[in-house]
């Protein structure tokens, strides 16, 4: 992985972000965001998730 943000198509960039429980994951985002409203994303995303093996009903 690039230490830069590496940038992508339409305006994005891939950005390595941490998540709440303190994994690392790389996240698509708007191209120039700073890294903390990456971060942000990130803990955005790891709350709407669903909750593991729990059916949509």
């Amino acid at each position: 992985m690039p230490k830069e943000p590496t940038l992508g198509r339409l305006g994005m960039e891939a950005r390595s972000v941490k998540f709440p429980d303190g994994s690392r994951g790389i996240i698509l985002v708007k191209a120039g965001i700073p890294q903390d409203e990456a971060d942000a994303l990130a803990a955005q995303v790891w709350a709407e998730r669903p909750e593991a093996g729990v059916p949509k009903g």
